[in-house]
């Protein structure tokens, strides 16, 4: 059985994948080609979801997208025996067999290996690193702690740690490692530490995961003609990732939002806090700085007891020109009810859009004319959502849209928010149909409101209740739209992501909500199933 990537990461996929029959498995896998850039440990996961079938009985397009995952894998592990093999050993890539060679040659310490492997990045990364570097003090060419103190990098947000430098990397494998390097710099975004290596793999660059990163560097710096080279190249050698389409695209007929639309439309915008009183100050100072036209601003505190109601006092400072309303509740009713009692202020039916935003929000200075240029586009978009990161330097995808990925009986689940381990270095700069937006910033039609007039209290004090209310509009006839062109910078601390640090009460109440969402929707499960990306125009 191959693996590769987060352990924890990979059984909960590996758990989706086995509870579906071949067909279903084989959809799960289509629909998330056509919806993330493919990623290692679904790759994998899929891998060994097939290769429990009799290989010689699976039907033709089973075994198209089980090459598909074995060459993505392949290419995206460069330096992981147990996943080249398979490559080997299926005929896709015999190429492979000189670096499984290598790779057992410069091998020490395999347990102490094994157990790395097995560690969390996100709560044991510092003694993996630490681990990792004193191997490579007393064994400079252990290719595969090399490769995983850069993996804990690239997961940290980071280049290349001062230690690689100490790396003597084997000659046959130096081409792979440039790669891997301009790799790592390229999907971070990190243009200065990636430009060095192009030339020296420029010529023989044969992946769509290493051309599409170098289109996006040539588009960063202004060489928009060789990005279309690169991604038309990327999208030749992998059909199936749907993403390089949309993003070519997007290249050739850049996005223009209508920045008149703010002034035209009536827009309310609605935020509530729970003793947050500086994240609050420092979002509607954020807010301050966009363009909103008149939208009208209210404001709920949750029941706070720190300064909160002095800082969006503050607010109305900040916005001079709007009208602003604070509504202080005296105890907290949790972010569904305060996004219902927000909904069931006049100024919603008084609006054609209400915006929601988190109050731990940085927001780009245009953002309500690119939504609303997405939602006139088509009178029956309901609800828009945009791309939402992770703070820092380099900055991780948090959230980008979903879909229902399973509707089994023992399981109802919508589809991971973004693939594994990607920054944002462009590739989701597109506006494309989803089911479900992120609902740290998103802007609701409010004549849809009428087929989904409430987010459901059962989910307090918080979580689902954003995904469960789009469902609740497209299973009405609504479309949720992903613009890709808007970038929300959300200092999430308490929900599912990659980086969010949860106690086990928070964990048992998130848990509790996926329950009573599989309850929910089971009698309505097939009409869920229905909402799959592949069934998208966009």
């Amino acid at each position: 059985m191959a693996q590769a990537g987060d352990s924890e990461k990979l059984a909960g996929l590996g758990g989706e994948l086995a509870a579906l029959n071949m067909d279903a498995a084989c959809k799960y896998y289509h629909n998330y080609l056509n919806t993330f850039q493919i990623d290692l440990p679904l790759s994998v996961s899929f891998i060994n979801r097939l290769l429990a079938e009799d290989i010689a009985e699976l039907p033709p397009y089973a075994k198209s997208l089980l090459e598909q995952a074995i060459k993505s894998a392949v290419q995206l592990a460069n330096f992981d025996p147990d996943v080249l093999s398979i490559g080997v050993d299926s005929g896709i890539s015999p190429g492979a067999a000189t670096v499984v060679k290598v790779l057992a040659g410069t091998h020490v310490e395999p347990q102490t290996f094994t157990e790395l492997r097995k560690a969390s990045m996100k709560y044991q990364g510092g003694d993996i690193r630490t681990i990792c570097e004193r191997i490579l003090a007393r064994h400079p060419m252990a290719v595969r702690y090399a490769d995983l103190l850069l993996s804990l990098d690239f997961y940290q947000g980071q280049p290349p740690s001062e230690s690689l430098a100490a790396f003597k990397c084997p000659k046959v494998l130096l081409p792979l490692w440039t790669k891997r390097l301009f790799n790592h710099h390229a999907a971070l975004g990190d243009d200065a530490g990636a430009w060095p290596h192009w030339p020296a793999i420029a010529g023989r660059v044969d992946d769509p995961f290493t051309l599409s990163r170098a289109a996006e560097m040539h588009h960063r710096a202004g060489d928009t003609e060789q990005a279309l080279a690169l991604y038309g190249r990327a999208f030749e050698l992998d059909p199936l990732q749907r993403p390089y389409a949309l993003r070519l695209e997007a290249l050739r007929a850049p996005f223009v939002p209508n920045p008149g639309l703010v002034d035209e439309r009536r827009v309310a915008i609605y935020l509530y806090s729970y003793n947050k009183g500086q994240v609050l100050g420092e979002t509607l100072a954020s807010l301050a700085r966009c363009a909103i036209g008149p939208a009208r601003i209210k404001i709920l505190l949750n029941g706070c007891t720190d300064d909160s109601l002095a800082v969006a006092g503050r607010a109305r400072e900040l916005f001079p020109q709007n009208e602003v309303e604070i509504i202080a509740l005296p105890v907290n009713v949790g972010a569904p009810a305060a996004r219902n009692w927000l909904l069931a202020q006049p100024a919603t039916r008084e609006s054609d859009y209400v915006a929601f935003l988190d109050d731990d929000v940085y927001l780009q200075p245009d953002w309500l004319a690119h939504f609303l240029t997405v939602a006139e586009s088509d009178p029956k978009i309901g609800n828009v959502g945009c791309k939402v990161v992770f703070p820092g330097r380099f900055k991780m995808l948090q959230y980008l849209y979903r879909h229902v990925s399973l509707t089994h009986d023992d399981a109802i689940r919508v589809s991971l928010p973004t693939g594994y381990q990607q920054y944002d270095i462009g590739l989701y700069d597109v506006v494309r149909e989803a089911r479900v937006v992120m609902g740290c910033q998103h802007l609701l039609r409010v004549a849809s409101l009428a087929d989904a007039p409430s987010f459901d209290i059962r989910y307090s004090p918080s979580q689902i209740d954003d995904t469960d209310h789009d469902l609740q509009l497209c299973l009405a006839g609504w479309k949720v739209f992903f613009c890709g062109t808007v970038t929300c910078v959300h200092r999430q601390d308490s929900g599912t992501s990659a980086k969010s640090r949860l106690s086990l009460a928070s964990q048992g109440s998130i848990m509790g909500n996926d329950l009573k969402f599989h309850y929910k929707w089971y009698e309505r499960k097939e009409e869920l199933s229905a909402l799959d990306s592949l069934g998208l125009n966009r």
